[in-house]
């Protein structure tokens, strides 16, 4: 984070060019068995549709939604990409669809590297249709590229009655879960809280602080995920507040105001632990026996009294 002093006098942030060095970390399947561009095995996206379930369908409409970016190259050419820091759900969408994987590492910053993979023609196109019906914050940009190349497409709008329809449980559930990898924050720290006695002067209070939280600056798949978690049967309750920074931006502006949906402490474990088979990052996932071994150390301890 970079600061300057402003025309009062007083410290402002200002956006500071970030150097990176890239390199490919795995070729694309496809050149390395010599394909050509826009030639493929046969029967190749047929295997990908056996293989991609609705539950991993939704995971990658809100993965894409989250961290991902829709785009054109070259005027008509669809271009999917999603970087990561995290390197699971990248590996498994390029070995889904046999893409490259390239490594960006930030030598002069305290950063974590970020791993990247992208689908672009014909592959970016097919991954689109499959996942268009599902997403919330990009649905739109995609459905106008899908239109590009067949303009008679509308995405079908995915019910969320779940008691008439079971089999939609997986797909919403792989929602949450994709967008949990490229935009949730779950964690645990130690805490020291000081207060004041009037017979000991200031003491220290510690205790484990915990999270699991969504940040996004569009307020739409947080209210779509919100829905989902309040819906039979489900029994969360989550909260949606406002973050405002007043960071600037690289081109001077201050940055969107983010929002933020809150799990309630009481339902850390149970949304892990629910949760955990659609969430692919490790580190994360690795967050339901944590929550788990605190429980059991804190009713050791209430049982100790």
């Amino acid at each position: 984070m970079a600061w300057k002093k402003n025309a009062s006098g007083g410290a402002q942030y200002y956006y500071k060019p970030k150097k990176s060095t890239s390199k490919t970390i795995q070729k694309d399947w496809l050149k390395e068995h010599g394909y050509k561009q826009g030639h493929f095995p046969p029967e190749f996206f047929e295997n990908i549709e056996k293989n991609l379930t609705p539950g991993r369908l939704g995971y990658w409409a809100y993965a894409i939604d989250g961290d991902g970016c829709v785009s054109l190259t070259r005027g008509t050419q669809v271009d999917v990409r999603i970087p990561l820091n995290d390197p699971e759900p990248v590996q498994q969408l390029s070995d889904i669809y046999g893409s490259s994987i390239s490594l960006t590492e930030y030598p002069e910053e305290n950063w974590a590297p970020t791993y990247t993979t992208r689908l672009t023609g014909e592959r970016g196109l097919h991954f689109l249709r499959l996942i268009c019906p599902y997403m919330t914050e990009k649905r739109k940009k995609a459905t106008q590229y899908i239109n590009m190349i067949d303009p008679n497409y509308h995405p079908p709008k995915i019910s969320m009655n779940f008691r008439q329809n079971s089999e939609l449980l997986n797909p919403h559930m792989g929602m949450v879960g994709g967008f949990f990898d490229t935009e949730g924050s779950v964690g645990m720290r130690i805490q020291k809280v000081k207060y004041k006695t009037k017979k000991f002067g200031d003491r220290f209070c510690t205790s484990l602080r915990e999270w699991v939280t969504f940040t996004n600056t569009d307020l739409r798949p947080l209210r779509k995920i919100k829905k989902i978690l309040e819906t039979w049967p489900f029994n969360f309750k989550p909260s949606i507040y406002i973050n405002k920074n007043k960071n600037i931006n690289k081109v001077g502006k201050p940055n969107k105001i983010k929002y933020i949906l809150q799990i309630p402490k009481p339902q850390h474990l149970l949304f892990m632990k629910m949760f955990s088979p659609w969430i692919l990052i490790t580190r994360k996932r690795e967050y339901a026996d944590k929550f788990e071994h605190k429980k059991q150390i804190y009713k050791l301890y209430d049982e100790n009294k």
